[in-house]
């Protein structure tokens, strides 16, 4: 059990758990000149910004530490084919026929959504607070995402935060094409959001989800490693992540904790939750 525990630590891939705060546990994760990331018959590649290994630590031994960050993960807001869904109990086949109906694809936000989104900017969203004040924007190339930054952030607008959108953020599916978790080829993307930059997206269309395509655990992992070496790279020390349910859960739970962040105390995420972790690389 303590060999496993160890090699959990060394690779920043941990145990299940819920989304935190406070112990402080050290993560190594290799980061390589370039990372390949494989779908059953698919692969994308980047080139990563900060070679060598990358090893950081989260929540409260991250704060005050000399170059330390905040990152602050926040899930999309309510979209189309999450609207459609709740029409039905969990159990219901028609629940799942929702997701997989290509009318969904590239979800865009529901009307209750873009309302939504709105409130939070503002602090009148369920009683909850403002968004942070940050420096930079990361987002999904999913347009409900894309959609959630722009109008929580005001990305776009003068004196807001640039919007940088990275394939890293887009959703996990491990299980099963669904067609609302695709992605548009980046050209028509920056057509419909011109303030936001794209170079961080594979040119021309999805490589990593489609009909008898979906992408592997260690796929979504290596993509989030690359995301990190990423932000280390950044001059920005208070960022945004704009995301999806299960992407941001891995981040948090497979990545977070194991580097210290305490999970103890949340619930999954909802939409338009927020998660901030102070983190440091060493």
């Amino acid at each position: 059990a303590g060999a496993a525990a160890a090699a959990a630590v060394a690779t920043g891939v941990g145990a299940k758990a819920r989304a935190g705060g406070r112990r402080c546990r050290r993560s190594g994760h290799a980061a390589p000149a370039a990372v390949a990331l494989r779908a059953a018959t698919g692969k994308f590649s980047l080139d990563a910004p900060a070679a060598g290994e990358l090893r950081f630590v989260a929540g409260t031994a991250a704060e005050g530490r000399p170059g330390a960050k905040v990152l602050h993960f926040l899930r999309h807001a309510e979209a189309e084919v999450n609207a459609a869904g709740r029409v039905f109990e969990k159990d219901d086949p028609r629940k799942k026929a929702v997701r997989l109906d290509m009318k969904y694809f590239d979800s865009r936000l529901s009307e209750k959504g873009l309302a939504a989104c709105k409130e939070l900017r503002v602090g009148t969203y369920k009683g909850r607070a403002a968004p942070p004040s940050v420096q930079l924007v990361l987002v999904s190339p999913l347009t409900r995402a894309l959609q959630t930054a722009t109008a929580v952030f005001g990305c776009g607008e003068a004196g807001q935060p640039s919007l940088v959108s990275v394939e890293a953020l887009r959703e996990f599916c491990g299980k099963a094409f669904q067609p609302c978790d695709s992605r548009r080829d980046p050209k028509e993307l920056s057509a419909d959001f011109p303030h936001a930059a794209f170079e961080n997206v594979p040119a021309g269309p999805d490589t990593l989800l489609g009909p008898e395509v979906v992408e592997s655990p260690e796929s979504a992992d290596a993509r989030i490693r690359w995301l990190l070496s990423w932000i280390r790279s950044r001059p920005e020390t208070n960022i945004a992540c704009v995301g999806h349910m299960q992407i941001l859960t891995r981040i948090l739970t497979e990545h977070m904790a194991p580097a210290g962040w305490d999970t103890s105390e949340y619930e999954p995420l909802s939409n338009l939750d927020i998660r901030s972790v102070t983190i440091a690389f060493d």
